[in-house]
């Protein structure tokens, strides 16, 4: 069946129920016991074309139970269609004839039953989002997959069940487990076997980064620690607090240093007023000298053991308090989330710690296996950036700087940006990206840089996005006229430059919030960022499987910024059940305490029986919905499955002969009753 057909069958079911009719005063619906339907043979109705208009006569005559009959045949039959549907797909992944299979609900006996479920369960493994990877897989694969499940219940065993437990209200014993609280379990992850096969594994491409948050906060902090004309600002004075009444007094002693917001801002000259931010006189954001700020610090040790640079650390990342307090909301967490991206924001603003960034970022890309990524720097009037003479860089100064770091960092590589025992690499592009809350004319300028940027350098612009909150900003419906004029301009210019959307960040459902997956869908996204609600909204999900738009998930983001308790409860498993094309990405990696293997683990852990397979089709499909030419994404999955054979013969080599000694163990163990390892 056509893939309209079946979105014309979903439709006819929801029509049954949403068609407004008068309600029969003459048939009320038949009841039984406790006033509950009784169920009689009903007849089968025809599914309702899009034109059909019901008489007034049917109006008339339907009752209630008439009407519920009637939807819930049409489901049904919408039901059937994707069945059908699925049945065909199995056919065309497996090359052989699908039966068309029944479930009577009775059975003859335990054995016809047990063959039926084992019939369902293969039936869902064959459609599973990774089922072409794993059908496909070569002995490699087939032996490398067993590695990782194994190695998942080792560091279960060693790692999680050994950890002592942590103590809960009234003391409650909670024990540690893979899949709790990322910013709870990140020093566990980083100690197990899976995570160590993570760092090594080939992710393809990343999509999703921005760049103001891609590195360690150590990366600048020592570079700001060495610029005489570096400045620190705080929102009040970083002095202690007296106790509190009840005798508790670290909980009140160290508030304004829990609490302060802190930026960080370059000057050149002389600065006319400065202040001592360990100063009970110390005015709101009044500036001092960074070095001078370290040096007092360290003299004064004014929060325990931790010396100026650890807490500033701290200051920049996430903790579990600050993400999972009982009173945390995903709106207290965005807030605290944007005081660390300004914090960060003035941290490279001058060209060399810029430039020196740029470096480290292609650096850290090959480290983590990545072929090619697409950045996200956040362009707008306000932005800066100086010279180490002092002079001012506008947008397009910043842009030429990524521009010339990327491609000298490319040219010292060599041919296909290969380094000898250091892994290839391919580039990046940039997404242009501005805040959703500016004004439409400002919306209308960014889109008229990005197609100039376009112009100005050839190949090096991804698309188009909005960033922010998106319950604070506005909804895209909103720039529709600009977008579309976008659109028009880009189509006379014969160019393409595709919208890449954040929307469907968020838990609302019937707000303009998620309301923004419909305009994504309306504008023609080539992908869109996050998705998250995606799975409350079935037919925009269908349209967009339709239509190949691919979703660039980042699951620790999501956790942290509170849209999931655990992985385990992210709706990207929903999402790959339904054969939505994700991709997985780091989004804002210095600020959650991650890096883009994190949240591959993340992904991993969080859904039983997902490895190797899963983790190869994420990879694939980030390389084939890169905004990359056909010559481009051909490199770049040449070079893909060369670094796939090396990583398979890794993983045997590193722990093939553990893997043969926890079979024969585990074997050993089963042949004796005791069950396996």
């Amino acid at each position: 069946m056509s893939r309209g057909g079946i979105y014309k069958s979903l439709y006819m079911g929801r029509l049954a129920l949403k068609t407004p009719r008068k309600r029969s005063a003459n048939k009320p619906p038949l009841s039984g016991h406790s006033n509950h339907f009784r169920p009689t043979k009903r007849r089968t109705p025809p599914i309702m074309s899009l034109h059909d208009k019901p008489t007034a006569a049917s109006d008339a005559e339907e009752s209630l139970y008439d009407k519920l009959a009637k939807a819930s045949d049409a489901d049904k039959v919408a039901a059937s269609k994707i069945i059908e549907a699925q049945e065909t797909g199995l056919r065309e992944r497996h090359s052989k004839r699908v039966d068309t299979l029944g479930f009577p609900g009775t059975y003859s006996g335990r054995v016809e039953y047990e063959m039926a479920r084992a019939e369902m369960k293969k039936r869902e493994k064959d459609l599973d989002f990774d089922s072409r990877c794993r059908a496909d897989a070569s002995p490699g694969e087939i032996k490398a997959e067993e590695i990782i499940q194994m190695l998942r219940q080792k560091d279960r065993e060693q790692i999680y069940d050994r950890a002592p437990p942590r103590h809960g209200h009234a003391n409650q014993a909670h024990k540690r487990f893979a899949g709790d609280h990322f910013l709870s379990n990140i020093d566990l992850i980083e100690q197990t076997e899976l995570f160590k096969v993570a760092r090594q594994m080939p992710k393809g491409t990343h999509l999703h980064i921005h760049l103001n948050a891609c590195l360690q906060p150590s990366v600048l902090l020592d570079m700001a620690a060495e610029m005489d004309e570096m400045y620190i600002w705080s929102d009040r004075a970083l002095i202690h607090l007296p106790s509190d009444p009840d005798g508790k007094p670290n909980r009140r002693r160290y508030l304004n240093f829990d609490a302060c917001a802190i930026e960080f801002s370059i000057k050149k000259g002389t600065v006319s007023k400065t202040g001592n931010l360990f100063s009970e006189n110390y005015e709101p954001k009044q500036l001092m000298r960074f070095k001078e700020f370290i040096r007092r610090w360290n003299k004064q040790a004014p929060y325990g053991d931790l010396n100026a640079m650890q807490w500033l650390q701290e200051k920049v990342q996430f903790n579990e308090e600050e993400a999972h307090g009982p009173l945390q909301t995903a709106g207290g967490a965005w807030e605290l989330f944007n005081n660390r991206t300004r914090m960060m924001k003035g941290l490279f603003n001058y060209e060399t710690a810029f430039r020196t960034y740029i470096r480290l970022l292609l650096q850290d890309f090959v480290g983590e296996k990545i072929l090619y990524a697409e950045i996200r720097p956040t362009f707008m009037s306000t932005n800066y950036l100086f010279t180490d003479k002092g002079k001012r860089l506008d947008n397009k100064g910043i842009m030429r700087i990524i521009v010339d770091e990327v491609t000298s960092f490319l040219k010292n590589r060599g041919q296909n940006g290969q380094v000898a025992g250091n892994g290839p690499f391919h580039g990046i592009k940039v997404i242009y990206c501005t805040p959703r809350s500016l004004p439409n004319k400002s919306i209308e300028v960014a889109l008229r840089e990005c197609r100039e940027f376009n112009k100005l350098f050839p190949g090096w612009i991804a698309g188009f996005d909005l960033v922010g909150e998106e319950g604070q900003g506005k909804p895209l419906h909103e720039f529709a006229d600009e977008f579309q004029k976008f659109k028009r301009d880009c189509a006379d210019e014969d160019v393409e430059i595709p919208f890449l959307f954040h929307c469907g960040e968020t838990l609302d459902m019937d707000t303009d919030t998620d309301g923004n997956l419909i305009d994504a869908l309306l504008l023609g996204a080539k992908r869109i960022a996050h998705g998250f609600a995606l799975t409350k909204h079935p037919h925009i999900m269908e349209q967009m499987k339709a239509r190949g738009v691919c979703l660039e998930l980042c699951p620790i983001s999501n956790e942290i910024l509170g849209l999931t308790p655990r992985v385990a409860g992210h709706s990207m498993y929903s999402l790959l059940a339904n054969n939505v094309h994700c991709t997985v990405n780091s989004d804002n990696g210095t600020i959650f305490r991650s890096s883009l293997s994190h949240d591959f683990y993340q992904v991993l852990i969080g859904r039983g029986g997902l490895g190797l397979y899963g983790w190869k089709q994420l990879a694939l499909w980030s390389i084939d919905h890169a905004c990359l030419d056909g010559e481009e994404k051909k490199k770049v999955l040449k070079s893909w499955e060369g670094q796939w054979e090396d990583f398979l013969k890794w993983i045997e080599k590193q722990y093939g002969d553990e893997l043969l000694k926890w079979e024969q163990e585990s074997n050993k163990r089963s042949s004796s009753g005791l069950g396996k390892v």
